[in-house]
């Protein structure tokens, strides 16, 4: 009986004592011969607990990445590791790297994106808000996964980055910065936009090809389905969209754009030439927000043709419906600006 009793106590001790190992293992073992001192480590949004353990481990956080998976999920805490950037110390245990995790501020940026920026303008800004490389965003204009993101029709992000405020996580990487634009552009078109898209004969990269050309001609929320009406009531009578915006546009992509429309311009041979080639030009112009999209969906009645700048200093437009009212309204609104 004595011998049966000190068998089951040995055993009770073995498991006890392999449970206890195994917890430190789980919860309290550091890595080994690794240097002190701290190290900043950025998590990527939608990063999986795997890749997470592994980076950790990588530069000497923890020990072991199965250990740190076990003690997450055993302590329930892998939903509270979230993406950000981190500076964190060598040498924790496991315990003390998800506290850390759990309890850390993400450093966040917060930029702006105007309405109507082209899109080497917008990575401009990017670049220089949040320290980004211009020239491999400037690749990323054309990545076959960004593009499906997008949706069909689109070859190129132009017209798809959709301007708002973001907050972008410290030490974002292009890729993830371009695709949470191009993510918010989708999250805004809605299944009813592109139905009523249809009734212009329109899909989605003619809907914001279209929206763009307005974006750019006019920033008053008074004047967008005005403006849109013009570009309706040319298409529908085969006219020559005549868009000063779509000149500027194909002068920069030429690398001959120095602030003026020159006569000799509107004779180029080019598809973002409106003044020689009908319909829309072969893409967007801009980045248009969701005002001057829902305007090219819902254009004021009207059978204006034409309008041109006031020259007033507020941004406003007169609208005509035949050449004749709308020269003599350049005429007058030239005059205005030369005895400014």
């Amino acid at each position: 009986m004595r011998t049966i009793l000190r068998v089951i106590l040995t055993f009770l001790i073995i498991v006890t004592l392999a449970v206890i190992t195994g917890l430190y293992i789980v919860f309290d073992s550091r890595p080994l011969g690794r240097e002190q001192g701290q190290v900043d480590i950025i998590i990527e949004e939608g990063a999986s607990l795997t890749s997470i353990a592994d980076q950790l481990h990588d530069v000497g956080v923890i020990g072991s990445p199965i250990s740190f998976k076990l003690a997450t999920q055993l302590l329930r805490k892998s939903r509270a590791i979230y993406p950000g950037a981190y500076t964190l110390n060598k040498q924790l245990s496991n315990t003390e790297a998800i506290e850390a995790l759990a309890h850390a501020r993400a450093v966040e940026v917060m930029v702006t994106i105007p309405e109507g920026l082209r899109s080497d303008e917008i990575i401009g800004i990017l670049s220089n808000e949040l320290g980004l490389d211009s020239l491999k965003m400037i690749s990323l204009l054309t990545d076959s996964s960004l593009l499906k993101i997008a949706g069909n029709g689109f070859t190129h992000l132009e017209g798809t980055l959709f301007p708002e405020t973001y907050r972008f996580l410290k030490n974002s990487g292009e890729y993830s910065v371009l695709k949470k634009l191009v993510v918010q552009f989708r999250n805004n078109i809605q299944p009813e936009m592109l139905e009523q898209a249809r009734k212009f004969r329109f899909d989605l990269q003619k809907l914001i090809t279209f929206a763009s050309l307005v974006e750019k001609e006019t920033g008053r929320e008074d004047e967008r389905r005005l403006v849109a009406s013009v570009y309706h009531n040319r298409l529908t009578k085969k006219m020559l969209l005549g868009c000063d915006p779509t000149l500027i546009y194909m002068l920069v992509r030429r690398g001959e754009w120095d602030g003026n429309i020159r006569r000799r311009h509107f004779a180029i041979n080019d598809p973002y030439n409106t003044y020689l080639r009908r319909g829309l030009p072969p893409g967007p112009i801009a980045n248009p927000g969701l005002a001057s999209i829902l305007a090219s969906l819902d254009p004021e009645e009207t059978d204006f043709l034409y309008f041109v700048g006031k020259n007033d200093g507020t941004g406003a437009h007169d609208f005509s419906i035949t050449l004749r009212e709308h020269n003599n309204k350049v005429n007058r609104y030239q005059r205005r600006r030369s005895n400014r």
